[in-house]
């Protein structure tokens, strides 16, 4: 039988699931967000047939092979039909503040099941463990969000657990560190990945402040190796009702001061113009904290990490752009 795959897009046809390569469709929600930008244009180029779900209907993707559909997963009322894909992407936009409503997610679960999804994968954050993060985190380790942010992804967890048994979904729930690549859609951001407002600062001011002490542990996940781990997680086989915690990381923990002086030697080699680095004094202790990813290496294998390469990726970005930085207040 043929599957015809709903793609959208003035050059776009209908692909057939009898097509050589024809991998199965999905939908990223949040599809325009940093995260969910660049696994668009990743799984297009992997064979996927791709719509991206977000609220308006820009930026648009330099691919029309991209489908679109207007989705705004907070509005309970918001009723346009998803497209008939099998495995959704969860990006989620996540309001740092304390009055965001936590109801959407079971709407937008009981709206895939509608659909026909069985297999939902969700970006969460490591940060559901705690802030600052100590010792060794494991899947296992017992949750302490301490934000709002953090705490919003984990009652996202709490609820897809819940409906993974209620609507037969296979879930995979990615624990995310800080992700380091480029952003298709940098240029139209109100705000910027950390990493990106770090080349910005180095760029444009030739000084690159930190607010928090030299000292703050940050884990690292490049772009590439995200790419490598969802690749291996989109093609296990579906088993109805499970629920798979993952952490996804790269393979060191650095500093704060040390991501910085990288960057200032960076973008020194490229300009030859000087960049100091200016941070807060050290704190009396700082807690750090080792990443286990033991579990996502099970299922994925090791995949390349290399962060010099993401970071002069980044420094593309803001220099073909030159937009000044907003900041994210998570240095």
């Amino acid at each position: 039988m043929l599957t015809s795959v709903f793609v959208s897009g003035p050059d776009a046809a209908p692909i057939s699931s009898a097509e050589p390569g024809w991998r199965h469709p999905i939908l990223v929600i949040g599809g325009t967000g940093h995260v969910g930008a660049a696994l668009c244009n990743f799984l297009l180029d992997r064979g996927h047939p791709v719509t991206a779900a977000s609220r308006t209907d820009s930026p648009v993707f330099e691919s029309s092979a991209i489908g679109r559909t207007r989705l705004d997963v907070t509005e309970p009322t918001d009723t346009v039909p998803l497209p008939p894909l099998a495995t959704a992407v969860i990006c989620p936009w996540v309001d740092n503040s304390s009055g965001a409503e936590p109801y959407w997610i079971g709407h937008l679960l009981e709206r895939l099941a509608g659909a026909g999804t069985t297999s939902v994968v969700y970006f969460s954050t490591m940060w559901v463990y705690g802030t600052p993060a100590d010792g060794l985190l494991t899947e296992s380790t017992p949750t302490a969000p301490t934000n709002p942010y953090s705490v919003a992804h984990l009652h996202n967890e709490s609820v897809l657990t819940d409906s993974a048994q209620d609507l037969g979904f296979d879930v995979s729930i990615l624990r995310m560190a800080n992700l380091v690549g480029p952003d298709p859609f940098y240029r139209y951001r109100s705000k910027v990945s950390f990493v990106h407002e770090l080349v910005e600062m180095a760029v444009r001011d030739k000084v690159i402040v930190l607010r928090s002490p030299p000292s703050t542990p940050r884990n690292l996940l490049t772009r590439t190796l995200l790419h490598h781990n969802l690749a291996a997680v989109l093609d296990r086989n579906v088993v109805e009702r499970r629920v798979d915690i993952l952490n996804l990381g790269g393979g060191s923990t650095t500093t704060m001061v040390e991501l910085a002086r990288k960057v200032a030697a960076m973008t020194e080699r490229y300009d030859g113009a000087p960049v100091r680095v200016e941070h807060p004094g050290e704190p009396a202790s700082q807690p750090t904290f080792h990443l286990d990813t033991t579990k996502i290496r099970s299922v994925a294998g090791s995949g390349t990490d290399d962060l010099t390469a993401e970071l002069e990726l980044v420094l593309k970005d803001i220099i073909q752009n030159r937009i000044p930085a907003s900041g994210t207040g998570e240095q």
